[in-house]
């Protein structure tokens, strides 16, 4: 079975990204697998930036082909925002709620609820550097779920309209099929086996 090591220490992104790789005959790696402490500072401005900051970083430490995950959410009537900052929005003392209810502070009254996920894969070897996006689109909800056991960060506030409940609700296989997460991996695997393809 195919290997790449993870640059994350987030063990939500560990379990979403895994299990979607596992389905597709890949297994990861993460820095606490390797036993190495692993911290690379996301000084980029845009997705693209911040994922190939932290594959390198591993890549580097490692040696071993490296992708890692930057991700968050845009709000269409926030200009984009959070964004690259989805993770630190409202500053480092709210927790996932904490920033969920803020996004909803932010857009009280608003009628365009429009958002999306946005996911970029980087992917680092020793002779590749490449990015896959991938995008979900949906909309805000007007109140935060507290019904949904499942997801993480802006789930409870994120509807999904084919599925017309927010993702907080969804399954971890639901979600799977169609979040921005799976768009970018998918177009990982297809460059992944291409490559393997291609002649020596």
């Amino acid at each position: 079975m195919k290997q790449l090591a993870l640059a994350t220490n987030n063990s939500h992104k560990v379990k979403e990204v895994g299990s979607i790789l596992l389905e597709l005959g890949i297994q990861v790696l993460t820095p606490k697998d390797l036993d190495i402490s692993f911290e690379a500072e996301e000084t980029g401005s845009t997705f693209s930036e911040n994922a190939l900051i932290k594959a390198r970083e591993l890549f580097r430490i490692t040696n071993l082909p490296s992708i890692a995950d930057d991700s968050g959410i845009c709000v269409s009537a926030l200009g984009g925002e959070p964004g690259v900052y989805s993770a630190r929005f409202g500053g480092a003392g709210l927790d996932d709620q904490g920033r969920a209810l803020l996004l909803l502070e932010k857009l009280k009254g608003n009628p365009n609820r429009k958002a999306h996920y946005a996911c970029v894969i980087a992917y680092v070897d020793d002779k590749i550097e490449k990015t896959f996006e991938g995008k979900c689109e949906g909309v805000i909800a007007d109140v935060y779920d507290t019904i949904g056991t499942f997801g993480f960060g802006y789930d409870p506030v994120f509807v999904y309209p084919p599925f017309q409940k927010p993702f907080s609700q969804v399954s971890e296989v639901e979600k799977n099929r169609v979040s921005h997460r799976k768009k970018a991996l998918d177009a990982l695997l297809t460059f992944l086996k291409s490559k393997e393809s291609e002649p020596i």
